[in-house]
């Protein structure tokens, strides 16, 4: 499915005109209408972790060679491809912003301690926290746009890039000792969108 297609201002202005009444934080971006490889998401400065869901599972033994990534929170990231785009509405009426993206770009899964980890170790114990498919890296295609309400005397900026599950957990190479890292994983191709 191609991410390049550009929406229609009818499709889109409704169902966003309703997330700008209730907006959407980081923690939940939403499908973009008509086009669900892309999602909104509002307030990326608003970072809200949930837990991650109790197992039943039984602990297994530890067997020299094991990787695991066992995560505690999450939350969502949004990360930058290309610039920030603005428009301000200085009318007295809700005007429609449309924004394009301009730049195309890869983002990959990435951490924050040194050295190499096994990716779909990664991967995998964070698709199990987050309940998401999750990507080794997702590329944001240039062209993809969005149509956004702006009311009167308010400024719209939308942001093109990737929204990255962010996860804190325990990395455990059976038998050394085990690390806290943070991980964030490529979920979707999206936006992020403020108002002020």
């Amino acid at each position: 499915m191609s991410l390049k297609r550009t929406l229609s201002t009818a499709a889109l202005i409704a169902p966003l005109a309703t997330l700008g009444t209730a907006p959407a934080f980081a923690d939940d971006p939403r499908p973009v209408p008509g086009n669900p490889d892309v999602v909104v998401g509002y307030d990326n400065d608003t970072e809200i972790f949930r837990a991650r869901a109790a197992t039943s599972s039984p602990a297994m033994a530890c067997r020299p060679g094991d990787v695991s990534y066992r995560v505690s929170t999450y939350s969502n990231s949004h990360k930058a491809v290309g610039p920030t785009q603005s428009n301000h509405n200085g009318t007295s009426r809700t005007a429609t912003s449309t924004f394009t993206a301009t730049v195309s770009g890869t983002v990959s899964v990435a951490w924050n301690v040194s050295g190499s980890l096994k990716v779909d170790r990664l991967i995998a114990g964070a698709e199990v926290a987050t309940g998401v498919n999750l990507s080794a890296s997702l590329t944001a295609s240039l062209g993809n746009s969005i149509s956004i309400p702006t009311p009167a005397r308010r400024t719209t900026t939308a942001t093109y890039g990737v929204w990255r599950k962010k996860t804190n957990g325990v990395y455990h190479v059976c038998p050394q000792k085990p690390k806290n890292v943070t991980a964030w994983t490529p979920w979707r191709v999206g936006w992020y969108v403020k108002q002020r």
